[in-house]
């Protein structure tokens, strides 16, 4: 079986009307669902991994279903740091509930297994992820509920592990060692993908590959030496992600990209004067 579905973060919804770091990010967020809807009408889903909201508003929640609510396909939605349960709740009330409270789920379709956490600590106001017993007995209950003859997808907000970023590495999941006792007592994930960093990085965290990606409105800078988080107005990006028997593929789309495109073979695109020639 194959599958397709995609990924969206850090949406950072405002009070409408109201800009964030000079960028509408309700705006920036409907470009990206029409897109999605243009040109994924098969996919599975979209899951947008937390930091809904920035401040965790109600008015901004409500925002954020209004663009939402333009999506042809189904949506998950996340927790992440900026959010707070009870509005999220309170505008999304089909969002998921693991029992306890908690933004967590397993959804089990014929290519793969998606598993969601709730990294949230909304208690602490630090920023900083964390996973308590309740949850961590969630998700020591969907490894072992997950049929073990397709791909395992772990998805959660914050990552547990350095990113080699300074600003972002300090309020990463405080507590890694708990996550990866589960996984060595059930069943390591085939793949893990995170949000909260926006930076485009890959790798694998003690041999699990794992993804991040830029958010849809502002992003993290590239520098490895600063303690303060560094801001930037690079292009925001979307993945389609493409789960097959032979394995997974990841597609980032900067969505906002509306320059020439061209065949690379064409001699006459290879001999244009300047870049603008191509946009004719």
């Amino acid at each position: 079986m194959a599958m397709k579905f995609v990924i969206l973060t850090d949406t950072h919804l405002v009070t409408p009307g109201r800009l964030l770091y000079g960028l509408d990010p309700a705006a920036r967020l409907a470009a990206a669902v029409r897109v999605i809807n243009r040109d994924h009408p098969d996919i599975a889903f979209v899951i947008v991994t937390g930091d809904l909201a920035h401040w965790g508003e109600a008015a901004a929640y409500r925002e954020l279903k209004r663009v939402l609510d333009g999506l042809a396909a189904p949506l998950i939605l996340m927790m992440g740091n900026h959010d707070r349960r009870a509005p999220l709740r309170a505008v999304f009330p089909d969002t998921d509930d693991d029992g306890n409270g908690f933004v967590q789920s397993i959804r089990t379709f014929p290519a793969a297994t998606i598993v969601t956490l709730d990294t949230a600590d909304e208690e602490s106001r630090t920023h900083v992820g964390l996973l308590c017993p309740a949850r961590l007995d969630f998700l020591d209950q969907a490894l072992a509920e997950a049929p073990s003859d397709r791909p395992l997808l772990l998805f959660q907000h914050h990552p547990p592990f350095d990113t080699g970023l300074p600003s972002l590495d300090r309020i990463r999941l405080r507590n890694p060692e708990a996550l990866w006792t589960v996984f060595e007592k059930r069943r390591r994930p085939d793949h893990m993908f995170f949000g909260h960093v926006h930076r485009p990085i890959t790798g694998t965290w003690r041999g699990v590959p794992f993804h991040i990606q830029r958010a849809t409105n502002h992003q993290v800078a590239f520098d490895l030496l600063s303690e303060k988080i560094p801001g930037s107005l690079e292009a925001p990006d979307y993945s389609l992600v493409q789960v097959t028997p032979e394995g997974l593929v990841i597609h980032q789309r900067p969505f906002l990209y509306d320059g020439p495109v061209y065949w690379l073979h064409d001699r006459a695109a290879q001999d244009a004067p300047d870049a603008t020639a191509l946009a004719g």
